[in-house]
């Protein structure tokens, strides 16, 4: 039998990401990279406050823009 390696990395979108964070003044930009059948476009903020915060819970991130890399 032949060894066929690990299997091919799946499909990914990756978004550049313009937010702020709820009450503080200031725009940030982030790269975010989603796998399909596994997180859309909609957990983008959870996914951006859950690397800012110790606990997160996905309201601190305000998006203001979102676009395709």
């Amino acid at each position: 039998m032949r060894d066929l390696g690990p299997p091919p990395p799946p499909d990914t979108t990756t978004y550049r990401v313009r937010y702020t964070l709820a009450g503080r003044p200031g725009v940030r930009q982030a790269e975010v990279t989603l796998v399909p059948g596994h997180s859309r476009e909609s957990d983008i903020p959870a996914l951006l406050d859950a690397r800012l915060h110790r606990r997160p819970d996905g309201r601190r991130v305000v998006l203001l823009d979102v676009t395709e890399a």
